[in-house]
């Protein structure tokens, strides 16, 4: 290491130190604070319960748009396998191929 660097490694971990060493500032309530109306807080637990159940939804009809459209993207991959040529083409290109060059 240069002195350089093992300087400002010194002032960069100093000032890291004495940074950590600084107290919150003490600031005065906001005014939502004092009017109280401040969102309240609830346990999680209770939100993740309900998370899994849908309202007026039924599993099936959840994954019946997903399995559509993946069936959709493997039928058209299927389709784009094939050749991109049709065979007769293909070969006339393939037979005039000499005369092109």
């Amino acid at each position: 290491m240069t002195r350089w660097q093992t300087t400002t490694g010194l002032i960069l971990g100093a000032a890291i130190i004495l940074g950590a060493c600084v107290g919150s500032p003490d600031l005065p309530p906001t005014d939502r604070q004092t009017r109280g109306d401040a969102p309240q807080l609830v346990p999680i637990s209770g939100l993740l319960d309900h998370a899994d159940q849908p309202d007026g939804v039924s599993a099936a009809e959840l994954s019946a748009a997903p399995k559509a459209r993946a069936s959709a993207l493997r039928a058209r991959a299927a389709r784009l396998r094939g050749p991109v040529i049709a065979q007769p083409d293909r070969a006339r290109l393939l037979a005039s191929g000499p005369s092109l060059r």
